[in-house]
């Protein structure tokens, strides 16, 4: 159906990306490393990339700057794999998708993106105003939840990441509501949350991907968003929470005044706490 260009440096990961996709009709290349990859897509002059994010010597990112900066080869629909894609990513690439890789995921993502001709979009505000996320959003708004136990949980993700702030959100289509948090600016504790767009939780609803700002400041598309620039956030790490349906209800994320504090660990962590915080959500008082 399609020529498929996979950069991927762990073997395991480029075979069973290989593996999927070929199954699923598609003529896929491998490659170890961003300047093979570039080199392969030169040559063949696929359908589509599908990047890692880390890889040696050139990362994901740099290779799809290089990519969308050529006219030949600016058009070239691009997914992006990473358990904390930089925000620069979304600039550059159709799709992010988290590691570890669910292979069913990849291969819609990949079919929708061919079906559109490699037309780059990106449905934020669909999602959020979805009728069935939005209803599964008021289902754990609708029950007592422990506020006290969410704040006890939102200062131990603090303990455990070693960064300061932390919360547990639920996203509705017009604002992110903080159902338990630690060390959050006080104005956005009394005001019980922030409007939707001044936060990079609508990334994380959109396209059920981590989001990892090392440092705003440097960040064109978040430099001036008032979370940042008001509270003074630096860096900011979140995960996605998701039902048992699937859908996106909310995140959970920390924050620190000072950059660089947020890393990849830090996900990691967050992701490895994503279940209890949503037992704790569920729980009716």
């Amino acid at each position: 159906m399609a020529s498929i260009v996979v950069a991927e440096d762990d073997t395991d990961i480029a075979q069973l990306l290989s593996t999927v996709l070929s199954n699923a009709g598609h003529t896929v290349r491998t490659a170890p490393t961003g300047a093979d990859a570039l080199d392969m897509v030169n040559e063949v002059g696929p359908d589509l990339v599908i990047l890692d994010h880390h890889m040696p010597g050139m990362s994901g990112l740099d290779v799809a700057g290089r990519l969308r900066g050529d006219a030949a080869t600016a058009a070239i629909p691009l997914i992006m794999l990473s358990a904390a894609a930089p925000a620069a990513a979304r600039g550059l690439c159709d799709v992010t998708i988290s590691k570890p890789v669910r292979p069913k995921h990849v291969v819609d993502a990949t079919n929708e993106l061919l079906a559109a001709h490699g037309g780059r979009h990106h449905d934020a505000a669909d999602q959020l105003v979805d009728v069935e996320r939005l209803l599964a959003v008021s289902d754990y708004l609708t029950r007592p939840a422990h506020a006290d136990a969410l704040d006890a949980f939102a200062a131990r993700l603090t303990e455990l990441t070693g960064v300061p702030a932390a919360a547990i959100t639920l996203v509705l289509n017009d604002s992110v509501v903080v159902a338990g948090s630690h060390g959050m600016p006080r104005w956005v504790r009394e005001a019980g949350g922030v409007p939707v767009e001044w936060s990079p939780d609508t990334i994380v609803v959109s396209e059920d991907v981590p989001v990892l700002i090392g440092d705003s400041a440097a960040d064109e598309e978040y430099a001036g968003s008032p979370l940042f620039s008001v509270s003074g956030v630096r860096s900011y790490a979140s995960v996605p929470l998701n039902s048992t349906e699937g859908h996106v209800v909310g995140t959970l994320c920390v924050m620190d005044e000072k950059p660089g504090t947020c890393t990849e660990d830090t996900v990691q962590i967050l992701h490895s706490q994503r279940a209890q915080a949503l037992v704790l959500l569920a729980r009716a008082g």
